[in-house]
């Protein structure tokens, strides 16, 4: 029988598997994160004739003589070379931009993939839509890393607690050209004052309390000497109502107002009176506010009968310390802020712990200043508290970092995905899904963190495509099938040889 007949067999078979694995890459020329193969050949057995012989010293050596018998597959490689990324605008996708892996569980049997195109199940689980395994890496609780690597969850209604505010800050100028204010400042006709009204300023702001109860406070300044603004803060009184409808000729000459919870006081009150069609009437001017326990709306004016009493009252956190709530902002020939000045607010709230907020005032110019200008430009810029809040929506950053924003404005980590390095990554097993196990020549993954143990980064909104290069996959087709036609030539012209000898005998 013809050697060649067999090394035609073995071309035609090897030819093939290649063609198999062409075939394979160009149907996952679209596949998320596929990564190409390639096959390589090796010389098959090669059969001794006639064995080398050393020169014999008055002539050469002989070199050995063999026939090869065909060609195996040397290797079928894994080509881990780097995909283009595709913009999808989906946050739960990711790219990696490296040579990792997310690293995905099943039980207790971790599995890696390079395809980000993640999901959250209805457990709030970051899953792959493929076969449903879970996304690893750490987990963090009010924004602290918990140690250990586990499934990554990211429950939607999640809450994150209030924060009491505990620092405002106070920025902007002061006009150091405003005239000294005139007359008691806590008179509010004297503030309407034309005189008056450049020569103060005021401002508010919200702030938190411990159980995320919004307060606002205004601050307020009047110019009281030529580098000298005094200053108060009060918590903006709440507005609170009720009705009393009388009976007959009757109505009364007092309502009395509902006792104030402990931390409030009751700061003012008006009246309105209404027939009992609903026709409003003239309120009286003349009723008198008497501060008892309970205090009362005294009336002084007879009133018609069968008449509607709508009571408005207004109540306002008490202070805690009055002098905390008040005091003298003190300026240099510079117009600077002298750096011993403090100012701080203190108020009593009902249920909750007392509000105790420091202003910051800053420092040079880009503080709390006083220049001469136009107008006061002062203002309460803002605070470090907030209300209590629930998971919204999240985010992925380049650091595998998964931020979630809450109802309330506020932002926390909530996770960070994992990441595997492999020493030999041609090595791993391809179990399908997009998926890699470890196998005996990949090593062990190394676990770390986008840019922190391990050198690739993500891509949130954003998949990585096929590494199939369809010009070099063609190209090798062609190679693929001219090598299987030569082959083939090969089996039949040593058929044809075979033949011929048959043909002897005759």
């Amino acid at each position: 029988m013809l050697r060649s007949l067999y090394a035609g067999v073995s071309g035609l078979r090897n030819n093939q598997v290649r063609m198999d694995v062409i075939g394979n890459n160009i149907a996952n020329v679209n596949t998320v994160a596929f990564k190409a193969g390639r096959v390589t050949f090796k010389e098959g057995f090669a059969q001794l004739l006639q064995g080398a012989s050393r020169p014999p010293g008055d002539q050469g050596g002989i070199n050995p003589v063999q026939i090869g018998l065909g060609m195996q597959i040397g290797s079928i490689d894994q080509i881990f070379s780097q995909g283009n990324l595709e913009t999808t605008g989906l946050n739960t996708d990711v790219a990696i931009q490296g040579d990792s892996f997310f690293v995905v569980r099943k039980g207790n049997q971790s599995f890696y993939t390079r395809a980000g195109n993640f999901q959250v199940d209805a457990d709030g689980q970051l899953v792959s839509p493929a076969n449903g395994f879970i996304v690893q890496g750490r987990m963090y609780d009010n924004g602290l890393p918990l140690d250990g690597i586990k499934d990554i969850k990211l429950p939607f209604g999640q809450k994150v607690s209030a924060k009491p505010t505990a620092q405002a800050t106070l920025a902007g100028n002061l006009n150091a050209s405003a005239p000294v204010f005139q007359g008691d400042f806590d008179d509010p006709l004297v503030r309407a004052n034309p005189i008056n009204a450049k020569a103060w300023t005021e401002t508010q702001i919200g702030v938190f309390d411990s159980q995320g109860t919004k307060h606002n406070v205004k601050l307020q300044m009047w110019k009281t000497g030529p580098n000298t603004w005094d200053w108060k803060i009060d918590p903006i009184a709440s507005a609170q109502t009720f009705e009393i409808e009388t009976d007959g000729d009757s109505p009364p000459s007092a309502v009395p107002l509902p006792v104030p919870p402990s931390g409030y006081e009751i700061l003012a009150a008006n009246v309105r009176l209404y027939s009992a069609a609903g026709m409003e009437y003239v309120s009286p001017d003349d009723f008198g506010f008497t501060a008892g326990p309970p205090p009362e709306v005294t009336f002084t004016a007879s009133m018609p009968s069968n008449t509607k009493i709508k009571v408005s009252y207004f109540m306002s956190p008490t202070a805690e310390t009055a002098s905390e709530n008040s005091g003298t902002f003190t300026f240099d020939q510079a117009g600077l802020l002298n750096t011993d000045v403090t100012a701080s607010l203190n108020f009593a709230v009902p249920g909750a712990n007392p509000v105790r907020i420091e202003l910051e005032l800053g420092g040079g110019v880009n503080g709390i200043t006083q220049f001469a200008s136009t107008a006061s430009t002062a203002v309460l810029r803002d605070q470090n508290g907030y209300t209590a809040g629930t998971l919204q929506n999240f985010s992925i950053d380049r650091f595998g970092v998964i931020t979630g924003f809450f109802t309330n404005g506020t932002t926390n980590p909530l996770a960070r995905i994992v990441l595997a390095d492999f020493n030999n990554p041609s090595g791993l097993l391809r179990i399908g899904d997009n998926m890699y196990q470890e196998s005996a020549n990949s090593g062990s993954g190394v676990m770390g963190f986008a840019l922190e143990g391990s050198q690739s980064q993500l891509t949130s909104g954003a998949l990585e495509m096929s590494n199939v290069d369809l010009a070099q996959e063609f190209t090798n087709m062609i190679v693929a099938q001219r090598g299987f036609q030569a082959n083939g030539k090969v089996v039949s012209t040593s058929d044809e040889l075979l033949q011929e000898l048959m043909q002897i005998k005759r």
